[in-house]
């Protein structure tokens, strides 16, 4: 037990009928086979017992080893030294005597193996009364007492096997949780925990039958789930010894596919086109994990933006596989990196083609005709299309102008009209102002006068501004100035404005605009060529 804990690739032959001179081996990462020959002998190392290594040395060598070892405890002595290295002349793989002193070492760092192998010794039994004792004793230390009993309650729970490290938590209802995770690598055959049983789903009831399939897809192609009480009627636990595991009743299991990281990651490419092979839009994609079942295996991983989750679930006998795609922003991002995903689902329309192409690989890409479209409930037709433009216009926005923020949250339709109008104006065309009338403000009589005059025939008026500054969420954008210019053919409150600016010395003019020359507004102070 201790060597299988130290050597994670090391197994036990099981040595009934003979263990053809190995009682464990390991066949390490270089390819190399690895023979630790085990002895209990205690004393010395006399002559049968030589004889008895040597019949063991003889077995070894028919696996031609590349190293031997023998563990004994008995720290050796200059003649039995003398005698071990001696047998490299006719077994050159003959490698280290561990002996008393090593054996005693290795077992100080792992004391579980030793109240294991002790755990029916007289004071091994007083040790546990004196703790039972303390745990009825009422806490009069406060929170020290309760540390001090948990720590040590910890710790002999890791000397209820030595194949299973014991963790507890409790849940919201106050219920206890224990967790087992293996001490080694593999626990092998006989430390498996397994149940035993029959598993049921009720009939006629719709989330029982979600749940039966949701197990049997777990079961062939690896995931995740959840079985209640009533799934486990007559189901029981075994394990090894000492856990107790036969004594419990099942209230619940969640069954959990072990991830494995794909080494190196596996990359492709996702292809949309049309029928007739005309490609519309691509994106990479990296599968990083893995999980296995039955039938198959399932491979997760995600597109080049980080904002798409791709689940490839392949079927080994008949060779097929099933796409699935989510999607989601769990942190701040730019606008650009939003619009490949939309374009994607823009594209994903029944009638086209999608194709999933992984680097590398000597087979053609797999494909299949899309049945159904990849658009989130409630979208309407087009949209992702509509938004995947908006994003790509904000972030030529910002690449314009040098302003980069992440993609704002109450982005609206709106602030949509808004950008394309700033990169209109940042291209050099002019912005068509909407309404029917204009309001100017006017501080002396000789102003009004002056509008007047000019009222009597279309006019043209003319409003600088220092900078146009467009808010998008809490974000500022500033074009800098600007000008806004207006075609009047009529002033709609004359009489009003002369008396109201006679009385307090200003007034506001407002004035109709002419319906066949629309207002415009144009960045600096000369207007568009």
């Amino acid at each position: 037990m201790l060597m299988l804990r130290l050597r994670e690739r090391a197994r036990a032959i099981d040595g009934s009928g003979g263990d053809g001179g190995q009682d464990l081996c390991e066949h390490t990462e270089n390819g190399e086979l690895l023979i630790y020959e085990e002895k209990s002998f205690t004393g010395r190392m006399n002559q049968v017992r030589r004889r008895q290594v040597v019949r063991s040395l003889v077995s070894a060598a028919r696996h031609q080893p590349d190293h031997w070892d023998l563990l004994v405890p008995i720290d050796h002595n200059p003649a039995e030294l003398r005698w071990f290295e001696g047998l490299r002349e006719e077994f050159p793989f003959v490698r280290h005597w561990r002996g008393r002193s090593w054996l005693d070492g290795k077992f100080a760092a792992h004391p579980d193996l030793v109240r294991y192998a002790l755990q029916e010794s007289g004071d091994y039994i007083l040790e546990r009364i004196a703790e039972a004792r303390a745990e009825r004793d009422v806490l009069l230390g406060g929170l020290p007492d309760y540390l001090e009993r948990a720590s040590a309650l910890h710790a002999r729970a890791q000397e209820i096997c030595p194949h299973y490290a014991v963790r507890s938590t409790l849940g919201s209802s106050g219920q206890t949780a224990v967790h087992l995770t293996p001490k080694a690598p593999s626990p092998g055959e006989q430390a498996a925990i397994r149940f035993v049983g029959r598993i049921r789903f009720p009939a006629g009831d719709d989330r029982e039958e979600e749940r039966r399939r949701l197990f049997e897809e777990t079961m062939r192609f690896g995931g995740e789930v959840e079985l209640a009480a009533d799934n486990l009627t007559g189901m029981r636990l075994t394990g090894p010894a000492g856990l107790g595991l036969e004594q419990l009743s099942l209230g619940g299991v969640r069954i959990t596919s072990p991830r494995q990281e794909v080494t190196p990651p596996l990359h492709g490419q996702l292809v949309l086109k049309r029928q007739s092979g005309v490609p519309l839009t691509s994106l990479p994609v990296t599968f990083t994990e893995k999980v296995t079942g039955t039938e198959g295996g399932t491979l997760h991983g995600h597109d080049v933006t980080g904002v798409m989750r791709v689940r490839l679930r392949y079927h080994l006998r008949d060779r097929s596989g099933a796409l699935t795609f989510s999607f989601e922003l769990d942190q701040p991002v730019l606008p650009q990196t939003v619009v490949p995903v939309l374009r994607l689902i823009a594209h994903s329309l029944p009638g086209n083609v999608m194709e999933l192409v992984l680097a590398g690989a000597n087979t053609p890409g797999v494909q299949a005709l899309i049945s159904a479209g990849m658009a989130p409930p409630g979208w309407k037709d087009n949209e992702a299309q509509f938004w995947a433009d908006a994003f790509d216009d904000l972030g030529r926005l910002q690449s314009r102008t040098g302003h980069y923020f992440p993609l704002p949250e109450d982005f609206s339709r709106q602030d949509v009209r808004d950008v394309r109008e700033m990169i209109a104006l940042l291209d050099g065309d002019e912005n068509v102002l909407t309404g029917d009338t204009v309001s100017v403000g006017i501080e002396s009589a000789e102003a009004l006068d002056q509008l007047a005059e000019a009222a009597a025939s279309l006019s043209r008026v003319t409003v600088g501004y220092a900078s146009l500054v467009f808010a998008l969420g809490e974000h500022q954008i500033d074009l800098g100035p600007c000008t806004e210019a207006y075609t009047m053919d009529e002033i709609l409150n004359m009489s009003e404005a002369r008396t109201e600016l006679a009385a307090h010395g200003h007034t506001t003019v407002h004035m109709r605009l002419a319906r066949h020359i629309p207002a415009v507004r144009y960045l600096g102070d000369e207007p568009p060529q």
